[in-house]
């Protein structure tokens, strides 16, 4: 993503914002509500028309795409709040995600692997947290070349998170898909992301190793406070 901006009427909600993610890595976004985050993965996926900069994959500009043809081309996403049908059990919903027929073995490995109940439970008896976690394995059922994952930790405890980061560290070689976290959970991001990125109102004020950025007195000064991230 380079130079991506996006504009309601006078609001710049993003401004020129640059951000990779390399093949194979766990990358973290960052930022205080209203920072633009949820803005930046819409715009990424085609849900926002008529940003400015470009958006590519594999070195493919994904600009006149909207959001199927991006999916098609291998860029997926999880969305803050969980739409999933409660009828549906979570074999029919992982291959809907998956957009193909998937093997029943295939579909019980990425179940245990994010820690999900076996396929033959409806949806209607799992809980919140776990719908996450079962939107982010649907995600990678379709195995696109990258997933962006919306605060998918939401929910979840301290140590059911710090799990989840375990697991998503080992997505990119596992499963060959790359990560864009967007997260609150700081102690997450530690743990999972190799880069980061932080916005503060649509502006990027620190990018690059997390230890370094994490460290960053504009960063903590911008949202984080000294409290809020553990030392290393």
């Amino acid at each position: 993503m380079r130079g991506l901006t996006v504009r309601f009427g006078e609001v710049v909600a993003l401004d020129n914002v640059d951000l990779a993610v390399p093949e194979g890595a766990v990358v973290g976004l960052i930022g205080p509500n209203g920072a633009g985050k949820s803005t930046f993965i819409a715009a990424v996926t085609g849900f926002v028309a008529g940003y400015g900069g470009t958006v590519e994959l594999d070195g493919r500009p994904l600009d006149r795409l909207g959001p199927a043809p991006r999916a098609g081309r291998g860029l997926r996403r999880t969305f803050q709040t969980t739409a999933i049908a409660p009828e549906l059990t979570q074999y029919e919903y992982l291959t809907m995600g998956a957009g193909r027929r998937l093997p029943r073995a295939e579909a019980d490995e990425l179940l245990e692997f994010f820690g999900c109940p076996p396929g033959e439970a409806p949806v209607s008896i799992v809980d919140a947290g776990t719908r996450r976690l079962l939107d982010v394995a649907a995600a990678i059922a379709a195995r696109p070349r990258a997933a962006l994952l919306d605060e998918p930790a939401a929910g979840q405890s301290a140590a059911e998170s710090l799990r989840f980061g375990a697991r998503l560290t080992e997505v990119p070689e596992r499963f060959g898909v790359s990560i864009l976290l967007v997260e609150h959970d700081m102690e997450l991001v530690q743990a999972t992301c190799e880069l980061v990125t932080v916005l503060d109102f649509g502006h990027v004020i620190a990018s690059g190793p997390t230890r370094d950025v994490m460290d960053d007195p504009a960063v903590r000064a911008a949202y984080l406070g000294a409290a809020d991230v553990p030392a290393s």
